[in-house]
C-alpha cells in the first residue's frame, strides 16, 4: 500500500501583478506579495514573500515560491499583495488577496492561475 502523504512533487510558483491599485499619493504603490497557508486549525501562516518592486503597478516578482505538492490532499493558500512602506515589512498598505487551493494553481490552463484581488470585501 502507498502513502498518500508521500504522494507529491515540488513546485515552483512564479508571481505577477497586472494593473495593481496604487496607494501611493506622489509615486506609484512598491508591491511585495506575500504566501500564507492555512493551518489545520484554519490559521494562516505567512510562509514566503517576494522582493519589493518600487514603483510599479505591473510587477514581474524574481523571487518564485517553492512548495511541495501533496496529491489528494487540499492545500490552501493566500497570496497577499501588498504596497511596502519599508523593507522590514513592518510598514505596508493592503493591496488586495486572493485565496485559493494548490489544486487550483496546479489544475490552471497552461499552468497559468488568474485571480482578482479583493480587498475588504471589493
Amino acid at each position: 500500500m502507498v502513502d498518500a502523504s508521500a504522494m507529491s512533487m515540488q513546485v515552483n510558483l512564479f508571481i505577477s501583478g497586472r494593473k495593481l491599485k496604487d496607494l501611493d499619493t506622489f509615486s506609484k504603490s512598491d508591491p511585495q506579495c506575500w504566501l500564507f497557508e492555512q493551518q489545520p486549525n484554519k490559521q494562516w501562516t505567512k510562509i514566503a514573500q517576494t522582493e519589493i518592486i518600487n514603483n510599479n503597478l505591473n510587477p514581474d516578482f524574481q523571487t518564485s515560491f517553492t512548495l511541495a505538492y501533496f496529491f489528494e490532499k487540499v492545500q490552501r493558500y493566500k497570496f497577499m499583495m501588498v504596497d511596502a512602506d519599508n523593507t522590514s515589512g513592518s510598514d505596508y498598505d493592503e493591496i488586495g488577496e486572493v485565496e485559493t487551493t494548490m489544486g487550483s494553481l496546479m489544475g490552471a490552463a497552461r499552468q497559468t492561475f488568474t485571480a482578482n484581488l479583493t480587498h475588504k470585501g471589493q
